[in-house]
């Protein structure tokens, strides 16, 4: 198995573990495949989806048609390196961003959800969130810069 598929197994079973949800929505992106127009198909793949079509006694692939190919195991990790970037700098964003407008307005950093009458209302602190939300991005820049450099530093072996 490849580095690639290797991580890729590792960090799926990982993100199936802890954030089922995400790993079903990234899992159904990359069993979809990616739209390649037919100008951009390698070699080999435009030589087999000719002979497939070729087959079903269907016209040829143009270059202005799009074929939809399997990601390549590197492909699948940069997808998920992507996803998990961006989640972690979209939740520290709408946190800052919160947390700004309220001390601009000097509104209540602490937000309640739910019927104020109740005895538990769930709520949350914009300061704390912001801050938690910072090192998580921390955490999963350094985790995806980390693996990129041990990925690179196993390829020079």
């Amino acid at each position: 198995m490849s580095v690639e598929n290797e991580q890729y197994v590792l960090i799926m079973e990982r993100l199936k573990a802890d954030f089922p949800d995400l790993a079903a929505q990234l899992d159904q992106e990359l069993k979809l495949g990616r739209a390649v127009s037919g100008q951009k198909l390698r070699r080999e793949e435009r030589y087999e989806r000719a002979t497939r079509l070729e087959e079903a006694h269907l016209p040829a692939l143009g270059k202005t048609d799009v074929a939809v190919v399997p990601y390549s195991g590197e492909e699948r990790v940069e997808l998920i390196r992507e996803a998990l970037l961006t989640l972690a700098e979209t939740m520290y964003a709408s946190r800052q961003a919160a947390l700004k407008l309220t001390t601009e307005r000097g509104m209540e950093q602490e937000i309640r959800f739910g019927d104020p009458e109740e005895e538990n209302p769930s709520f949350i602190h914009l300061r704390e969130e912001t801050d938690r939300a910072r090192v998580v991005l921390e955490t999963v820049r350094d985790l995806l810069f980390e693996s990129i450099d041990e990925m690179q530093s196993e390829g020079a072996r």
